[in-house]
């Protein structure tokens, strides 16, 4: 097994345990309800962070749209930590193998309409899983190409 579908699991496990972990934002925002879990006032936060009260307002009611860096330092200023990841809605191996199928049934239906085989190949199971097992192994860029 190469380095890369190692690490990949490795994290896989991670993922797992933070998709547990993960906890439904606020309706008025992360930032909004620290702030007022710790009784400081917006005015005191827009000190704290030497902005105008006015900018702590704007913030709170843009989170979304507010900069990785900004919510960095905000979250530091409230003595906690900003934490941002990406987490796969899926197992990853499931997400590849399913993007390999896709692009192995567009390979084999190219083929079979090439050849006027009216489907046969893309409704050959063992041929159908040797195609994605090759596109895995292989070069795994190649299964999002759209071509």
């Amino acid at each position: 097994m190469d380095n890369k579908k190692l690490l990949r699991r490795s994290y896989q496990k991670k993922f797992d345990i933070l998709k547990n972990a993960i906890i439904d934002r606020p309706p008025q925002g992360w930032l909004k309800t620290i702030r007022e879990f710790l009784g400081m006032t917006t005015t005191q936060l827009a000190k704290k962070l030497d902005i105008t009260q006015p900018r702590i307002v704007n913030l709170e009611k843009n989170e979304k749209n507010t900069k990785i860096s900004t919510m960095e330092r905000i979250a530091d200023a409230l003595n906690c930590d900003f934490v941002y990841a990406f987490v796969p809605r899926e197992n990853i191996d499931n997400i590849l193998y399913n993007q390999a199928k896709k692009k192995a049934l567009k390979i084999l239906n190219k083929v079979n309409t090439n050849m006027g085989l009216e489907n046969q190949l893309s409704n050959n199971q063992d041929l159908l899983e040797d195609l994605i097992k090759d596109l895995l192994d292989d070069n795994i860029a190649r299964i999002w190409d759209e071509e």
